[in-house]
């Protein structure tokens, strides 16, 4: 067996990447079940059958914990809003919609760990604010190449910086995942306040 960088894994390096494996399900299964915020480490120790001091091993905490089990669930966002990428058409506006709806539709599939990462980036400082923002940002990088193609093509100003304009849209996402979060907003709402949202952004950025 090897990991990720083709080196031979020993036995003991397979046990423990498989009791790291173990461990971030069960936190998954925890994080599920029981919200973010009522999880514990003892609750994630017992469903994984481990001591919590191998959960601390695995992560030093419960925020850092969560920023692990949502890397693979962004990069797949991310891969999943580059081909869409590709076969976007429409005026800009409606591009612009459709691949901020991948990523929603995407993060409700797990409404509970991402709504717990985009509130608690607010509250997390250092390390864990610095890798959950960059986590979060992973999937934006379609929206600033379209943007970017919207001032290539006169749609939009050229004094824009597509990198503060998708960051910008990207705050306004957040905003619309804790209002819908505290609210009890469905989906279809959610989408709604979002599309009049990037509408606005649109406008203000517009050529003129």
């Amino acid at each position: 067996m090897r990991d990720d960088s083709g080196r031979r894994l020993t036995r003991r390096d397979a046990r423990k990447q498989e009791t790291h494996n173990h461990v971030i399900e069960a936190a998954r299964q925890v994080f599920l079940d029981d919200g973010y915020e009522r999880a514990t480490i003892k609750a994630i120790a017992d469903v994984a059958k481990v001591s919590a001091g191998t959960v601390l091993n695995v992560a030093p905490t419960k925020s850092a914990l969560l920023i692990l089990i949502l890397r693979d669930e962004y990069e797949a966002i991310r891969d999943s809003v580059d081909r869409l990428e590709a076969a976007l058409s429409g005026n800009l506006l409606d591009r612009l919609s459709a691949l901020v709806q991948v990523i929603m539709e995407a993060q409700l599939r797990h409404e509970e760990l991402f709504a717990a990462a985009i509130a608690h980036t607010w509250l997390w400082t250092g390390d864990s604010y610095e890798e959950a923002a960059a986590q979060m940002s992973l999937a934006w990088g379609a929206v600033e190449r379209l943007l970017a193609k919207g001032i290539e093509k006169g749609e939009l100003r050229n004094d824009i910086k597509p990198a503060a304009a998708a960051r910008f849209i990207e705050d306004c996402y957040a905003g619309i995942v804790r209002r819908a979060r505290g609210e009890g907003l469905d989906r279809s709402t959610a989408s709604v306040l979002m599309r009049a949202r990037l509408e606005l952004v649109i406008e203000g950025l517009a050529a003129r």
